[in-house]
């Protein structure tokens, strides 16, 4: 057997489609028929590598594609390029297996692997994390920062000297609403039209997205900042009241999500667009990466998606917190049902922008008298 080379290895900052915490994911291109021997390997050799390290309680992951297979690992939050060294290693120890090569001398790759850890180490930053996961409030690591909290209710720190949890004030500390939008089309607008509603409250607001971060109409950087830089970014700034993160594509695959906690998620749609990275080769997948957002959901919250877009609808099952529907077709059976059983959606209704809840209907607008609309022309707007 002749396997092919690795695609791509990479850091995992925040949950991502395989995997709940952070950690490293390969992405394998190589012969269907190879597949289910390569993961086999795969595990063993991770396996026996996570036992070596001291990392056993660690789990796996891998998630099929045509072509290839993702494999994962989770790993302290202090060792991500390590883990990310380890993975490589047990691709390696797998290929050598099932090519008949011999393996790069064990001990010596374990030997490697432990120096990467410990070089890597950061006890307090781990410290903090768990801390701040227990309070349930944000924890952002990146650009040499550590922070607790969000927006006017963020501590941050440089990532050498890290405070212990019981040196931490935690009365000061609380998250800001954040909202995540993601979908194929009209992130921005969306992200945008959000932060005007928010700031037309009389709150601080600030949102990131593909032409940069802004507070309250002050735009503090430029360029594509709809990942986990961006959002780490903002939520940094103190003044900030409330929060809209544009969660592209990209950001999702490469780095998982950029923050566990958000006040409400919004899908556009889903649409065939930049397939074939990162093992993504469907649509259907691709719906997959959308949602990802929804996880960072708490009961509190909702999930608004695009009930005109039939891939959300089949998998809006998956959602595990309440649904908010958007439709230009009042009398889109899923809506209609979700509506009968007490829910809520924003319909299109003619000119009429209304919100309903359960059988009762609110007016919200008139759709030709929001200028975005183009006096009711623009009605993807």
């Amino acid at each position: 057997m002749r396997l092919s080379t690795v695609a791509d290895s990479r850091r995992l900052t925040g949950r991502s489609l395989l995997l709940d915490r952070p950690g490293a994911i390969l992405d394998v291109r190589l012969a269907d028929t190879d597949r289910d021997a390569a993961i086999r390997a795969w595990r063993a050799a991770a396996r026996r590598l996570l036992e070596a390290v001291g990392w056993s309680v660690e789990t796996l992951a891998v998630r099929p594609f045509a072509g290839g297979v993702s494999l994962a690992l989770t790993a302290p939050a202090d060792a991500l390029y390590a883990a990310t060294d380890l993975n490589e290693a047990a691709w390696d120890a797998a290929s050598a297996a099932l090519e008949g090569r011999t393996e790069v001398a064990p001990a010596a790759v374990v030997a490697q692997l432990r120096a990467a850890i410990a070089g890597e180490r950061n006890p307090a930053l781990v410290a903090l994390h768990e801390a701040a996961r227990a309070r349930d409030v944000t924890f952002l690591a990146g650009e040499e920062l550590v922070s607790v909290g969000s927006g006017g209710g963020v501590l941050v720190w440089p990532a050498g000297a890290v405070p212990e949890p019981g040196r931490v004030d935690w009365s000061r500390v609380h998250d800001v609403p954040v909202a995540l939008v993601t979908g194929s089309n009209g992130k921005t607008t969306v992200v945008r039209l959000l932060a005007a509603i928010l700031g037309g409250q009389g709150l601080t607001v600030g949102y990131t997205s593909t032409e940069g971060v802004s507070v309250r109409g002050t735009q503090l950087a430029e360029g594509d900042y709809s990942g986990p830089s961006g959002a780490r970014l903002l939520l940094r700034r103190p003044e900030v009241e409330a929060a809209v993160l544009e969660t592209a594509r990209g950001g999702l695959l490469r780095r998982g999500l950029s923050v566990d906690r958000a006040s409400v998620a919004v899908v556009t749609n889903v649409a065939d667009d930049h397939l074939g990275e990162f093992g993504i080769d469907s649509v259907e997948q691709l719906a997959d990466v959308k949602l990802l957002p929804a996880r960072a959901v708490g009961p509190g919250g909702a999930v608004v998606l695009n009930a005109d877009d039939a891939l959300l609808r089949a998998r809006a099952g998956s959602v595990a917190v309440p649904l908010v529907w958007f439709t230009l077709d009042p009398a889109q059976p899923e809506v209609v049902s979700h509506l009968a059983a007490g829910g809520r959606a924003v319909l299109c209704d003619g000119d009429r922008l209304e919100l309903a809840e359960g059988g009762s209907r609110t007016l919200l607008a008139q759709a030709g008298e929001v200028p975005l609309t183009l006096g009711g022309a623009a009605r993807h707007n």
